[in-house]
């Protein structure tokens, strides 16, 4: 079993985005397994509508590569749309931060589910 977040962030509503069907399992699990409710969208366009719809959302995690959306436009355009919504950027180590919107930390891949539950709770809190 995988480590639970601590206290007063288990049950946020997160959308987590990965181009990458096994990486985005991956994450909805560690996720889903501490607690949270979890929405899950494999392009940057479902995830975008996503913060449209959902009126609740307490975090959106989103990978670099999206398709036509790409991460740091999804997450420029969430912040357009919801200016205070906490944001994670998941990438390896190789792949650019640029274009992301200020104050957007960066997780590098590879990470554990501890690492993924300690950066989420740094944002949260």
């Amino acid at each position: 079993m995988l480590p639970r977040a601590p206290g007063p962030i288990d049950g946020w509503r997160i959308l987590v985005t990965d181009d990458n069907p096994n990486k985005l399992y991956a994450l909805t699990e560690i996720l889903r397994n501490a607690g949270h409710c979890v929405f899950a969208a494999y392009d940057g366009e479902s995830a975008l509508e996503l913060v449209r719809l959902l009126p609740d959302l307490h975090l959106l995690i989103a990978n670099t590569r999206l398709g036509a959306v790409d991460g740091a436009e999804l997450m420029s355009r969430t912040r357009a749309l919801k200016p205070t919504l906490p944001m994670l950027h998941v990438s390896h180590a190789r792949e650019s931060d640029a274009g992301l919107p200020a104050g957007v930390p960066t997780l590098h891949e590879p990470f554990t589910a501890n690492d993924l539950l300690v950066a989420i709770g740094s944002l949260i809190r």
